[in-house]
């Protein structure tokens, strides 16, 4: 959204939300590392699974 408008302070904002998004997403990761064992393992299949996709 934030490279869609012409407005700079819009487009400040949009950045700034998804920046804190971002945070957002290592908090809830940090919870699945420390509250679900399988998560490390899941995440380890993902990456790699990302990996092979990339490599094609």
């Amino acid at each position: 959204m934030a490279n869609l408008t012409k407005n700079p302070d819009i487009k400040t904002i949009l950045l700034d939300i998804a920046k804190e998004e971002k945070t957002h997403i290592g908090e809830f990761q940090a919870l699945l590392l420390i509250f679900d064992p399988q998560q490390k393992q899941e995440l380890g299949e993902g990456a790699e699974e990302v990996e092979e996709e990339l490599s094609k």
